[in-house]
């Protein structure tokens, strides 16, 4: 036990505050765990997150196959957390001398500080795929709700192309589905995958299932490292009987559009790779001066308290938190994250009230592995069920978790019509946002203010613009722009804040490139880089030949 009188904190006169950064599970059921203290009013409660959700990540693979509903396992973090002041917002950097949040919301330039009595971190991880060349850009992340939605449309798309293809070789490229990782997400997207893909193309005249190949690669002697060995075994097995190509001792070195690389060098031809690896340290952690462990977490004691900085605190997959049961550190699992968080809103509780810190000591009621429709894998008080039985099991567990009775209800009844009828196959239209769009202004109306964070290229297709500052009240006049002249371009390359404002003078037709697309095109295209780099010298040299350039960038 540890006396809350070894730990300080910094309250003041007002409420203790008490400041959550994530809205996965960690940061969650934290504050779940300290609403009642907060309806009482007897702290202050924070919760900042990018997504003004909460995603039910152990379903999230049952996305995928369309066994349920995209919207019926996110739930809204205002309704869950009635009595939390919700920040919907990136967290920048966190001050931990001057116990400070910085926040910035979406759209906004301004940043924000939010004060701390008490910090819980429960950001999570990240995924770094930037090391393997291509995998950023052809590789299928899997983390989030939006990651499901992209790769069920494209399952599907691949599908439809593959009915209609003479080419034999290009055929077997369509049908080859390669899942890199065989952690837990990888083993549970592969198995949904392969029992999705083997279902629908029964529906297609000119596509057998046994064309379909879904291939598990894995680096390590076996799958699934985190759940008891012998469990694992039965998973693989299971799976190779359902027809997964399981390869172990076998990493991902690379990828094309049309190919997955090995580390021996050879290559699998197909259009759908799943990158289930890469994870990272989250890089708000940076801003944390705390002892880190191997795989980069925050260490914590036993009371899930960060060393020598009072008063914070982390949970998830962001801490190596000690396992007291089966010793090391504790697996990177919801169910853990869940107990995590309900015990750390405790030792806060604890603390405000001058109780005593209790250690985190969690046994785990078991494992499940889903294998694909009515199958998985479960260990439950060391009792092993495999087939439907231990996919019922697996099922109602996850479903007693699920927060709100409204959700549960929801997937129930997808869960029903599943057992009733196939599961759809209805290729939903959900593109990405272009990179190059258009707008129209009216005369007067403002492009841009100065000040804002510099986020599009612009290029005038017809009309007139005023380039301006403001300075001190006065307004300046800096250039007027007309058809076929751009500007946005000296902020983003410079990566600064506009340093001006502009206004159009007459209605104006725009073309919009956002920031991502124009880097690319600026650092692939010899001619576009080398114009974009004299008139970036012309206006920092303040040079009057900038009629010669066709451009007069928001800087003058």
């Amino acid at each position: 036990m540890v006396k809350s009188s070894d730990v300080k904190t910094t309250e003041g006169k007002g409420l203790p505050r008490v400041v959550i950064l994530g809205g996965g599970y960690g940061g969650v059921y934290a504050a779940l765990g300290l609403q009642k203290a907060a309806r009482r009013g007897q702290i202050e409660l924070s919760l900042i997150s990018r997504n003004n959700f909460f995603v039910y990540q152990p379903m999230l693979a049952e996305v995928v196959s369309g066994s349920i509903e995209p919207p019926h396992i996110v739930n809204s973090i205002r309704r869950l957390a009635r009595f939390t002041n919700f920040y919907k917002a990136e967290i920048e950097a966190v001050d931990v001398q001057n116990h400070i949040v910085t926040i910035r919301y979406p759209g906004h330039a301004d940043f924000h500080d939010i004060q701390y009595d008490h910090l819980v971190i429960a950001v999570g991880s990240s995924t770094d795929l930037s090391r393997l060349p291509g995998m950023a850009e052809h590789a299928f992340p899997f983390r989030t709700l939006g990651d499901a939605l992209f790769l069920r449309n494209h399952l599907i798309s691949v599908l439809e192309s593959a009915e209609v293809e003479d080419d034999p070789d290009e055929k077997r490229e369509a049908l080859t589905f390669v899942i890199a990782g065989g952690g837990y997400t990888g083993v549970e997207v592969a198995a949904e995958i392969n029992s999705f893909t083997r279902e629908a193309v029964k529906s297609y005249m000119h596509t057998e299932p046994s064309e379909i190949k879904v291939m598990l690669l894995q680096g390590g002697a076996r799958i699934m490292p985190e759940i008891a060995e012998d469990l694992a075994e039965f998973s693989h097995r299971v799976l190779e009987r359902r027809g997964v190509e399981i390869r172990l001792n076998t990493r991902i070195k690379g990828a094309t559009a049309q190919s997955a690389i090995l580390d021996d060098g050879t290559t699998i031809p197909t259009r759908t790779l799943v990158a289930a690896v890469g994870a990272a340290p989250n890089r708000l952690l940076d801003s944390i001066p705390s002892e880190r462990d191997s795989r980069g977490r925050i260490v914590v004691d036993e009371t899930l308290a960060v060393p020598g900085h009072p008063g914070i605190w982390a949970v998830g997959d962001c801490a190596a938190i000690p396992d007291a049961r089966a010793g090391g550190t504790a697996p990177p699992t919801a169910q853990y994250a869940l107990r995590e968080a309900k015990h750390v809103a405790q030792n806060i509780l604890a603390t405000v009230r001058g109780g005593t810190l209790r250690p985190f000591s969690y046994k785990s009621l078991g494992s499940f592995v889903p294998l694909g429709r009515f199958s998985a894998a479960a260990q439950v008080m060391g009792i092993k069920v495999s087939g439907f039985p231990a996919w019922w099991m697996y099922r109602t567990y996850y479903l007693s978790q699920l927060p709100r009775l409204e959700r549960k209800l929801r997937v129930m009844i997808d869960w029903t019509l599943e057992l009733l009828f196939h599961r759809d196959i209805v290729q939903m239209e959900t593109a990405r946002s272009e990179g190059i769009s258009r707008a129209h202004y009216e005369a007067g109306e403002i492009v841009y203010q100065q000040g804002d964070l510099a986020r599009n290229f612009w290029i005038i297709l017809d009309g007139q613009v005023q380039v301006f500052r403001q300075e001190d009240g006065q307004e300046t006049l800096v250039a007027t722009l007309g058809t076929g002249e751009f500007f946005g371009e000296m902020s983003l390359l410079r990566g600064v804040r506009h340093t001006a404002s502009v206004r159009t003078l007459t209605p104006v037709d725009l073309l919009v490139m956002n920031e991502a697309d124009f880097n690319a095109l600026a650092s692939s295209s010899t001619q576009f880089g080398e114009l974009l780099a004299g008139v970036m010298r012309q206006r920092l040299s303040g040079s009057e030949s900038a009629e010669s350039s066709q451009s007069m960038d928001d800087e003058g």
